[in-house]
């Protein structure tokens, strides 16, 4: 059996199926025939959008076990033989099964991967598999201009900060995600990835990457290889 059959069997046993049955249901029930009609369609996008989390995390388990050398029963034996262990992973798992974002998994399989040779950071691990899991693509092309830059110039008066960024700024910078700005730096200061700073003008908030932060882009960026 080759790495990628283990590893599609092993997503088999810790994935969530999805049948027809509620298809049928409709189909035979007061719905009627027209119900079936309009739910067929959503029934198949779900199962289009539940194949695409299956194969996630199956490119996970195969990642990680081929740069650790391990089979996919002897990851799972891993994931099993302590309650980190298996935080970190069922973690992983459930948070590769939800994206869209193939960076994402990319990432995940590096953190599971160094924890795989040692248990020292296993705490932090979980720490950062729970600030990836509500990370997504425009998060993380605002932290990258926060971190990297370049960003618009501030307002007259206010000299740059690495590292710290405007509300004014990345709406300049990302005029499509503008409304979206707030919320999306408010899901990085409750995963503790930025924290919030007292802008000088009134009405524009501002926001500092934290080292935890610049610490998880890293691995978002494919900074980190897990060798």
């Amino acid at each position: 059996m080759t790495k990628r059959e283990a590893a599609g069997q092993l997503t088999a046993r810790t994935a969530i199926e999805v049948g027809t049955v509620g298809l049928g249901l409709a189909v035979a029930g007061p719905v009627g025939a027209l119900g079936a009609a309009l739910l067929k369609p959503a029934l198949e996008l779900a199962t289009v959008r539940d194949r695409r989390g299956l194969r996630n995390v199956e490119r996970l388990v195969e990642a990680v076990t081929e740069s650790a050398g391990l089979s996919a029963d002897e990851f799972e034996e891993w994931a099993k033989s302590k309650d980190g262990r298996l935080m970190l992973t069922t973690g992983a798992i459930q948070a590769a099964y939800s994206t869209m974002y193939e960076h994402k998994v990319n990432a995940l399989a590096v953190v599971l991967t160094e924890n795989l040779r040692d248990d020292a950071h296993l705490d932090l691990g979980v720490l950062v598999v729970a600030a990836l899991a509500d990370l997504e693509a425009a998060h993380v092309r605002v932290l990258d201009a926060v971190v990297n830059g370049p960003l618009p110039p501030r307002p007259e008066g206010m000299t740059d900060e690495p590292g710290v960024a405007l509300q004014s700024q990345l709406g300049e910078q990302f005029p499509h995600l503008a409304a979206g700005v707030v919320p999306i730096m408010a899901t990085l200061v409750r995963h503790g990835i930025a924290d919030n700073r007292v802008a000088r003008d009134d009405g524009n908030a501002a926001w500092a990457v934290t080292p935890f932060g610049r610490y998880c882009l890293e691995y978002l960026l494919g900074c980190k290889s897990g060798s």
